[in-house]
């Protein structure tokens, strides 16, 4: 039979030992972005589209519609981020509006 390592402490049971619930709150807010996130990654393929038929006509795109554009795709990364729990910050509207900048 072998002997136990003298150096070894088994640890000592702790009476403060919390567990933490399963996080309803953020499973059905996850739940809500990527449905949102979802309906907007597709308003911005048909936006896509404009700004395409924009550039044929004009030959650029149209600055105010490029920014409002910039901001649908920052505002899918960041309910996507939020779904995949990259980030802790929620998106709008329970957060701030992503900026064009």
């Amino acid at each position: 039979m072998s002997q136990p390592d003298a150096a070894y402490e088994p640890p000592a049971p702790s009476q403060d030992l919390q567990v933490k619930s399963f996080p309803w709150e953020r499973l059905l807010l996850s739940v809500l972005f990527a449905a949102i996130a979802w309906f907007a990654f597709w308003g911005l393929l048909f936006l896509a589209v404009i700004m395409w038929v924009l550039i044929a006509v004009s030959r650029e795109p149209h600055l105010e519609f490029k920014r409002f554009v910039s901001i649908g795709a920052k505002y899918v990364g960041q309910c996507l981020a939020y779904v995949l729990t990259i980030s802790n910050d929620k998106p709008f509207p329970l957060g701030p509006l992503p900026t064009s900048d």
